[in-house]
C-alpha cells in the first residue's frame, strides 16, 4: 500500500510540475525566434577584438579566443544539445575531447594555411549542426526514419571540424598573414577558446544537471530540444540571406578598414571570393592625404592585408585596382580611438545568459522537492 500511495503521490507532483512548466514552453521557443538576429550578429569580431589581435600581446589574444567563444552562440548552442544527456564525468570528458579535437585541427590548419570560405557560408553549416543535435535528441531519426542516429561520438567529432574552421575564419579576419608571430596567435586563440568552452560547460552542467532531477524533466527536454531545432533552421536561414545579399552587394573590391588615432589596419576584401586570396594578394594601394595633398604607395600582403602609420588629426583616400581593373576606394578619418580605450563598464549579452542559467537550478530545485 505505501508503495501504490507513493507512486501516485509521484504521479501527482509530476502532473504538478508539468502543469506550472507547460505554460513556459511557448514563450521559450518564442524567445529562440526572436534572439535569432541578435545571436547571429553578436557572433561577429567587434573592433576591439580586431585591435587586441594586431596589437596586443598573448595574453591579449588569449582573451579574444575565450570571449570569441563565449560570444558564439552557434558553437554553444551545439555544446548545450551534446551535454543534454550526458551524466557522467567520464562521458562528458570524451564527447568534449573528440570535440575540442576536431575544432583544434581545423582551427590551427585553416588558418596557418589561409584556407577560409565565405563566413556566410561556414555559418550556414554550423547551424544545420545546431538543428542536428536538437533534432537527434529528440530520437528523430527513429521516428523519421526508422533507423538508429549515426555514431555519436564521430559525429561530434566531425561537427568540431566545421565549427574550427568557423573559428578560423573569424581568425583570419583579424590577423595579418605575415605577422610572424601568426603560429604563436593562433595557438594562444585556440587556448582562449578552450578556456571560455571550459567555463560555459561547467554553466551548462549546473544548470542541466539540476533539471534533470525534475520530474518534468521530458517535457522541458523535448521543449528545448525543439527550440534548437528552430534555432538551427533559423540560423541557417539568416545565414543564407546574408551570403545572397553579400553576392549582391560584390560587384567590385571592397575595402575593410579598423582605425585608431594614428594607426590603419585593413584588408582588401575581393569581389569574387571564390578566386581567393590571389585576387587581392600583391596589390598596390594608393594612400593619399586629404590635408596636405600627399600621396604614398604600400602593398597588400599575401591575403590582402595592409598597415600604415598616419596623421593623427588627417583624412586618408585609399584606393587600388584588382587585376580586373575594378576600382576600390574608401576614406578614413584618423583621430578617433578604437573603443576599448573607453572606459565605460561593458557587461556582454553572453553574462546575463550565463546568470539566467546559474539562477534556473533554484526554482528547478524548489521543483524537485
Amino acid at each position: 500500500m505505501a508503495s501504490i500511495s507513493n507512486s501516485i503521490r509521484s504521479l501527482q507532483i509530476s502532473k504538478i510540475q508539468t502543469a506550472l512548466i507547460r505554460p513556459y514552453v511557448g514563450y521559450v521557443l518564442l524567445l529562440v525566434t526572436v534572439l535569432l538576429p541578435t545571436a547571429a550578429n553578436a557572433h561577429d569580431m567587434t573592433e576591439i577584438a580586431r585591435e587586441r589581435m594586431a596589437e596586443g600581446g598573448f595574453l591579449n589574444v588569449m582573451w579574444t579566443g575565450a570571449e570569441h567563444m563565449l560570444s558564439g552562440y552557434d558553437h554553444l548552442l551545439f555544446l548545450l544539445g551534446v551535454m543534454f544527456f550526458l551524466t557522467r564525468l567520464r562521458d562528458i570528458f570524451l564527447f568534449v575531447t573528440a570535440f575540442t579535437l576536431g575544432h583544434t585541427i581545423t582551427l590551427i590548419f585553416a588558418t596557418f594555411a589561409g584556407i577560409t570560405a565565405n563566413h556566410y557560408l561556414i555559418d550556414a553549416v554550423i547551424a544545420i549542426t545546431v538543428a542536428y543535435k536538437g533534432f537527434e535528441n529528440l530520437d528523430g531519426f527513429k521516428r523519421w526514419f526508422g533507423t538508429n542516429a549515426p555514431n555519436l561520438l564521430l559525429m561530434v567529432f566531425i561537427f568540431g571540424l566545421i565549427h574550427g574552421f568557423g573559428l578560423s575564419a573569424r581568425l583570419q579576419a583579424v590577423t595579418l598573414a605575415d605577422d610572424p608571430a601568426l603560429l604563436g596567435k593562433i595557438l594562444m586563440f585556440n587556448l582562449g577558446v578552450e578556456v571560455g568552452q571550459i567555463i560555459a560547460l561547467m554553466i551548462m552542467a549546473v544548470a542541466i544537471r539540476s533539471w534533470q532531477q525534475v520530474k518534468a524533466w521530458p517535457l522541458i527536454s523535448q521543449a528545448c530540444n525543439t527550440a534548437l531545432v528552430i534555432a538551427g533552421a533559423g540560423l541557417l536561414v539568416y545565414q543564407l540571406d546574408g551570403y545572397v545579399n553579400d553576392l549582391r552587394q560584390r560587384s567590385a573590391p571592397s575595402f575593410e578598414v579598423f582605425t585608431d588615432i594614428d594607426q590603419v589596419m585593413g584588408r582588401l576584401i575581393a569581389a569574387d571570393e571564390s578566386a581567393g586570396n590571389a585576387a587581392v594578394a600583391d596589390l598596390e594601394i594608393q594612400v593619399f592625404n586629404l590635408d596636405n595633398q600627399r600621396t604614398e604607395f604600400l602593398r597588400t600582403d599575401s591575403q590582402g592585408w595592409f598597415a600604415f602609420s598616419g596623421d593623427s588629426t588627417a583624412r586618408y583616400q585609399l584606393s587600388t585596382t584588382d587585376n580586373n581593373g575594378r576600382l576600390a576606394q574608401t576614406e578614413v578619418i584618423m583621430g578617433s580611438a578604437a573603443p576599448s580605450h573607453d572606459d565605460e563598464l561593458h557587461i556582454p549579452f553572453y553574462v546575463y545568459i550565463a546568470l539566467v542559467m546559474l539562477l534556473s537550478a533554484i526554482p528547478a530545485r524548489r521543483l524537485r522537492h
